[in-house]
């Protein structure tokens, strides 16, 4: 694979453009062409409204680094703070492929997720972007295995 990456100051903040060259004997293509346009389609664009001191604020989903339940309440948080939402997890969960359950009160996005730890024990610990930790239940640890065979290159 060859990648080149280019430049171009005329574009939107926003804006890629991305030229992709294959040979029809490729036969992972199909599936990289399929997360790009799943990307496109359902990712880019996608805000959850967050409740921030009785303030409603709409919060881009790629900047969400995990949501997560306490106390009956459920929770986005991005780096710096938390923000209150109305949506159950497993609604949630469903909002993008990006996310992923790790426990049945948190749900990882994969892109914000450092690295994932596993222990002597086989307990997973995923250290995220932000310097912090959530551990993987027990429950979760075979689907995540899964999750991490699957996505393996």
């Amino acid at each position: 694979m060859k990648i080149n990456i280019i430049k171009n100051n005329s574009l939107d903040d926003n804006e890629i453009i991305l030229d992709v060259q294959y040979s029809e004997k490729n036969k992972g293509i199909n599936q990289f062409i399929e997360y790009l346009n799943y990307y496109e389609s359902n990712y880019k664009n996608k805000v959850i409204v967050g409740n921030d001191n009785y303030t409603l604020l709409e919060i881009e989903c790629n900047d969400i680094v995990n949501f997560y339940s306490d106390k009956k309440n459920n929770y986005a948080r991005v780096k710096d703070k938390k923000y209150l939402v109305k949506s159950r997890l497993y609604e949630l969960e469903k909002i993008s492929m990006d996310f992923i359950r790790i426990s049945k009160n948190c749900i990882v996005n994969i892109r914000h997720v450092k690295k994932f730890d596993i222990g002597e024990t086989g307990k997973i610990i995923v250290k995220l972007d932000d310097n912090t930790e959530q551990v993987v239940s027990r429950r979760k640890t075979s689907e995540i295995m899964k999750y991490l065979e699957s996505r393996r290159i």
